[in-house]
């Protein structure tokens, strides 16, 4: 029983504007023909992936209303009261396309966006009640929106998660490489470490830039207690409570708000940390939704495709579509007759596509494409309940010609090995099918290797059950030619 079910499908319509499927912009971003601005590993993708997002962007959204040019664009010239949920998918698809896309699709989205700020013109009053026009593409205003931004994703991860990882830069190379996002945006000189990007905030503040007033009191009520669905609500009460006590002092006074402790019903609070809220509101975000978001795992397929993947957790990727094996590792072949005929080819070619034959293996299989493709992410789980152990592999080729269709994927971190395997059905000239399984293996870690006898055994009841699975679908008694382990 899905638990999770209901959650799931509502945070989906929240985020993504449908309960079911994926955004068909999301998966797009698996075509193009670069890796993008930002790569696995960097500190984009650290600090824009997971979950703390979405405090990030509750957080953004009270920081530009601070400042009275924004608010007015968006006050004037949004109809963000009536059907918030599009501004915010919205949002959504412009940073993960920027983050994940490749260099065009990224230039394309801010194109997009800009094209979109044109129109937005108006007066308003600054924070020294001054008389101003505006513009939503003037550079001092993208240079506000872009630093609000920026703060926001990087003092929620902080807040939630920790220091940014000094192995992908920490928090200068955050503020470093997502200047790059600015300058698509027409900001002219976006900071480009942590210290400029604090001095910059704080020279609005003292130039008496940002202000509060009865606008902002209308976003901050908008934004405590937005129109979301019941099921989410208490959930995001915790979130809010703890991105309010993320903001300065300075902040929070011209914003209305001040520090409380864990919200309760008609409007009490508990003075436990609100931090302790937030990250148990955004573990169950977390379990609801898959750990990887579809945006990050299209542009891994990309990845992939372009012969660059980057998350495998071993260096030889691709032997095994020529059947080699690097020195060092345990190799296991098979090759058995399965059946007779184009049609049992066919048959046993779609279950070793679809994952069918996986399945019928007795694994249980959550897959991020329908049809295996290079990129395609897979865990594969044997066992049952707690005792299940999840084995995460990506896809790194595929072949379907006329007599030889099937696939190679590698494994990813948290899979007990390290190697890769492959699943191909062939077409003999003289009728007959076959199955051939090839792979290369070694314990990934020193924990593994003291139960290496334990994960043998577990992979040759395995490669049994892909045997047994090959012979039902291609529905043929089986005549072993061959067959060997190493």
């Amino acid at each position: 029983m899905d638990v999770l079910g209901p959650l799931r499908n509502r945070l989906r319509l929240t985020f993504a504007g449908q309960a079911e499927g994926v955004p068909a912009w999301e998966t797009e971003l698996e075509r193009g023909d670069d890796g993008g601005f930002f790569v696995p590993g960097s500190a984009v993708w650290t600090v824009n992936g997971g979950m703390t997002p979405i405090a990030a962007g509750i957080r953004a959204l009270l920081l530009q209303a601070l400042h009275p040019g924004a608010l007015a664009g968006v006050a004037e010239h949004s109809d963000y009261r009536a059907d918030p949920l599009a501004r915010l998918a919205g949002t959504i698809r412009w940073i993960f396309t920027v983050t994940y896309g490749d260099t065009a699709a990224a230039r394309a989205a801010c194109e997009h966006v800009r094209r979109r700020h044109a129109p937005v013109t108006g007066t308003y009053v600054d924070g020294r009640g001054a008389d101003r026009r505006y513009s939503a593409n003037d550079p001092s205003l993208a240079e506000w929106v872009h630093i609000a931004f920026t703060d926001a994703f990087l003092r929620s991860y902080e807040h939630f998660r920790g220091p940014v990882p000094s192995a992908v830069g920490g928090a200068d190379a955050y503020v470093r490489e997502w200047a790059v996002a600015g300058e698509l945006m027409g900001v002219p000189n976006p900071p480009r470490s942590d210290a400029e990007l604090r001095s910059r905030l704080q020279e609005y503040e003292d130039a008496g830039l940002l202000a509060g007033g009865p606008r902002v009191e209308e976003v901050v009520r908008f934004l405590r207690e937005p129109p979301l669905d019941p099921m989410l609500m208490p959930g995001y009460r915790l979130l809010f409570a703890a991105v309010v006590d993320t903001l300065s002092d300075r902040q929070r006074a011209l914003l209305g708000l001040r520090k409380s402790g864990i919200p309760l019903p008609r409007g009490a609070s508990i003075p436990l940390p609100t931090r302790l809220g937030g990250r148990v509101a955004l573990r169950v975000v977390g379990a609801a939704l898959e750990r990887h978001s579809p945006s990050e795992q299209a542009a891994r397929r990309r990845l992939a495709r372009l012969g660059r993947p980057a998350d495998l957790t071993y260096p030889e990727h691709g032997l095994t579509l020529t059947h080699q094996a690097p020195a060092g590792y345990r190799v296991a072949r098979e090759r058995i007759r399965v059946g007779e005929g184009p049609e049992a080819f066919r048959r046993l070619s779609d279950a070793i596509m679809e994952w069918d034959l996986h399945r019928g293996a007795g694994l249980r299989v959550r897959a991020d494409t329908e049809r295996a493709r290079p990129g395609s992410r897979v865990v594969s789980g044997f066992g049952a309940g707690p005792l299940r152990l999840p084995a995460p592999c990506r896809v790194v080729w595929c072949v379907e010609e006329p007599g030889r269709a099937g696939f190679g994927y590698g494994t990813l971190p948290g899979h007990p090995e390290s190697g890769e395997e492959s699943f191909l059905a062939v077409l003999e000239p003289d009728g007959g099918v076959y199955f051939e399984l090839f792979a290369f293996s070694r314990p990934s870690s020193w924990l593994y290797r003291l139960g290496n006898p334990v994960a043998s055994a577990c992979q040759r009841i395995v490669t049994r059950g892909y045997l047994r699975a090959a012979r039902a679908y291609a529905g043929s008694p089986a005549t072993t030619e061959g067959a060997s382990r190493e």
